[in-house]
């Protein structure tokens, strides 16, 4: 019984609570917290996405990215999460805090340089007020 416990222990040696979770703290999961996003907060409308943003009763900023069925197949809706997710993150620290933002991706942004996209990502945020810094990071560009 011993050697299967010194088993467990080299196998994982790193207790549970250091593992880094899957699900960061920065992304919506909740649909209670989505229908609150949608009903309360402010929506613009671009060409490559619509954003809907409201107060958060936490202090920090969570974002939410909902992909419909319109937008394509499973592989095509989880292209643009996947875009979306990776703009978030490389703007999430000049994001003001405490607000609670929900992405609805289009289809020109799955087609559209990153670039573009960030550039108007930030636009978006700027015009609605959710940037604590009028100038943002510049994007990560990756594979040249």
């Amino acid at each position: 019984m011993p050697a299967v416990a010194e088993k467990a222990d080299i196998a994982f040696p790193y207790p549970m609570s250091d593992v880094p979770s899957r699900c960061p703290p920065l992304f919506l999961k909740k649909t209670e917290d989505f229908e609150r996003v949608k009903g309360e907060g402010q929506r613009i409308t671009t060409r490559f996405f619509n954003v809907v943003s409201c107060r958060s009763p936490l202090e920090d900023t969570r974002v939410g990215i909902v992909v419909g069925r319109r937008l394509g197949n499973a592989v095509v809706r989880n292209r643009g999460k996947r875009i979306f997710r990776e703009l978030v993150r490389q703007t999430y620290q000049c994001l003001l805090k405490g607000n609670d933002i929900v992405i609805f991706p289009k289809r020109p942004a799955l087609t559209l340089n990153h670039q573009h996209l960030y550039e108007a990502w930030i636009t978006t945020l700027i015009s609605q007020g959710l940037m604590c810094s009028p100038n943002p990071p510049a994007p990560l560009v990756r594979g040249v």
